[in-house]
């Protein structure tokens, strides 16, 4: 078939009805294969993608591992600066008091509204992340303010404007429970104790966290802006840096806080005079922060991809670190450590650390854990059944050729994001 197209020239203007029959018939013959677009359209054609672990296997990248902390095989006394239950950090009484009034006031949302599934999760994973995230969330229920950091609220207003006395009782509840003098969230001291006392590396990279550089992540800037308060009192000498949305981002020195704007800290901390950052996953993309080497997840995400990018931060091209540590917070006896528990057990190769997992979890899978068990058995099958059109044309030594594409070359890098975008587009 010939369509009487110059070699430089990649499409054409004529209509099918206009084509003479054996190109009509090639044409239909072509379309038939399902695979056909999927396997040869302009975007697959002119990018090229080189997964990280098909580049260290080809000696292209030095293997960067991953140690995961707190480590539950660990040795009795590892970690003599946490209080654990298992996985997770042992809690007081004032935030079960203030997570049972959660729960509650999600049950008696449901008896009223389809947006209580939501809200569930929302106010649950919030209280999660910290005290500070749980209290001050309830409070801008409490007054009908607009929650920040959220983007699925359709729905909510509506409820939240409605609240009955009952409702209001458990939103108050939280905020006075989690205000109590005695409700000292464990996330700090595990925060403090990992950055001063728990060294990692071999003699003599043996170093606190502080030393190797550490980037603090949370889904909340509450959250964020929190510990990056709490450890700048505790670290005089210390520049920690807020790295969120825009106009949010800054630097503690003591108490001080100071707004920069965010281009400022990336080249402070690549100038090795911040070590210590914290940071939303709102602000995360494209933040390249090599020169640290450890990484804190102060709350976890119940979407498995964002754990993946903020690992990316550091575990990425010029990380100094043949092993890099991260420690994940969740506290114990609550849905943060159900999840985590069930993710936990397949955190096992430490060069694709979440090479197992899918993008993200249902939420009907979080509801039920041994289901949340069966789906990801079920995911790791169909994801082996399954690859996609770039897996089969270069995530194959074969299609690696060291001396001959030097992908380090490429004139542009697509983040996840944009190479979306670019596959939406029309050809």
């Amino acid at each position: 078939m010939t369509l009487d197209l110059d070699d430089s020239h990649h499409f054409s203007d004529r209509n099918y009805q206009d084509l003479d029959f054996a190109s009509q018939m090639t044409l239909d013959e072509i379309a038939s294969d399902k695979d056909f677009f999927k396997n040869n359209n302009p975007v697959l054609r002119h990018t090229v993608l080189r997964r990280r672990d098909v580049l260290e296997d080809m000696g292209l990248l030095e293997r960067v591992a991953v140690d995961v902390h707190p480590d539950p095989k660990a040795p009795l006394g590892s970690y003599p600066g946490l209080t654990l239950d298992g996985i997770g950090l042992m809690t007081n009484h004032p935030f079960n008091m203030a997570y049972e009034a959660a729960e509650e006031f999600t049950s008696l949302l449901g008896q009223r509204t389809k947006a209580a599934g939501v809200m569930k999760n929302l106010l649950l994973q919030r209280i999660c992340s910290s005290f500070a995230a749980g209290r001050s969330t309830a409070q801008m229920m409490l007054d009908k303010r607009t929650i920040e950091d959220e983007e699925e609220l359709d729905g909510l207003e509506n409820a939240l404007d409605s609240l009955t006395d009952k409702e209001a009782d458990c939103l108050r509840h939280i905020v006075s429970e989690l205000g109590r003098t005695e409700a000292r969230d464990p996330k700090l001291a595990a925060v403090n104790y990992f950055l001063d006392e728990h060294r990692t590396g071999p003699v003599p990279d043996n170093k606190t966290w502080a030393e190797h550089g550490c980037i603090i992540f949370s889904q909340y800037f509450d959250t964020a802006k929190w510990v990056a308060s709490e450890i700048a009192k505790s670290h005089p000498d210390q520049v920690v840096a807020v790295y969120a949305g825009a106009g949010k981002s800054g630097l503690f020195r003591g108490a001080e806080f100071s707004t920069v704007e965010r281009e400022y800290i990336k080249g402070a901390v690549k100038r090795h005079e911040i070590k210590i950052v914290v940071a939303t996953d709102a602000a995360c993309e494209g933040l390249n922060l090599q020169t640290l080497g450890t990484l804190i997840n102060v709350d976890l995400p119940w979407n498995p991809s964002k754990l993946e990018q903020r690992l990316g931060r550091i575990k990425r091209f010029g990380q100094v670190r043949r092993t890099v540590d991260m420690l994940n917070l969740v506290y114990a006896q609550t849905r943060d450590e159900k999840v985590y528990s069930v993710l936990s057990r397949r955190l096992k190769d430490k060069f694709d650390i979440f090479g197992s997992l899918p993008d993200t979890l249902d939420d009907e899978w979080i509801e039920d854990q041994e289901r949340m068990d069966e789906e990801l058995d079920k995911y790791i099958e169909r994801r082996q059944a399954a690859k996609n059109a770039f897996e089969i044309r270069y995530q194959t030594r074969e299609s690696v050729d060291p001396g001959k594409e030097r992908w380090e070359l490429c004139s542009k890098v697509l983040a996840r994001t944009e190479l979306l975008e670019r596959l939406n587009e029309g050809w």
